[in-house]
């Protein structure tokens, strides 16, 4: 199974909910809050009732967060 991000030997890891939350330790209500204000990347829509967030979208949300002084 592959985990790191995309490369040229496989695509773009598209990300389920509760595979979000484990990444971020954020709850779910926190991430859609965050998604309505902007301070958090929204999901590609695949359908009515299916979301998937892009993992370099979430990556690199993380990796720009502020480091606690």
């Amino acid at each position: 199974m592959h985990t790191g991000a995309a490369n040229d030997n496989f695509p773009e890891r598209l990300l389920k909910l509760r595979e979000v939350r484990a990444i971020t330790s954020l709850g779910t209500s926190t991430i859609y809050r965050r998604m309505s204000v902007g301070t958090f990347p929204k999901p590609l829509v695949l359908s009515d009732a299916c979301v998937r967030w892009k993992e370099s979208t979430v990556l690199a949300w993380i990796s720009a967060l502020p480091v606690a002084a």
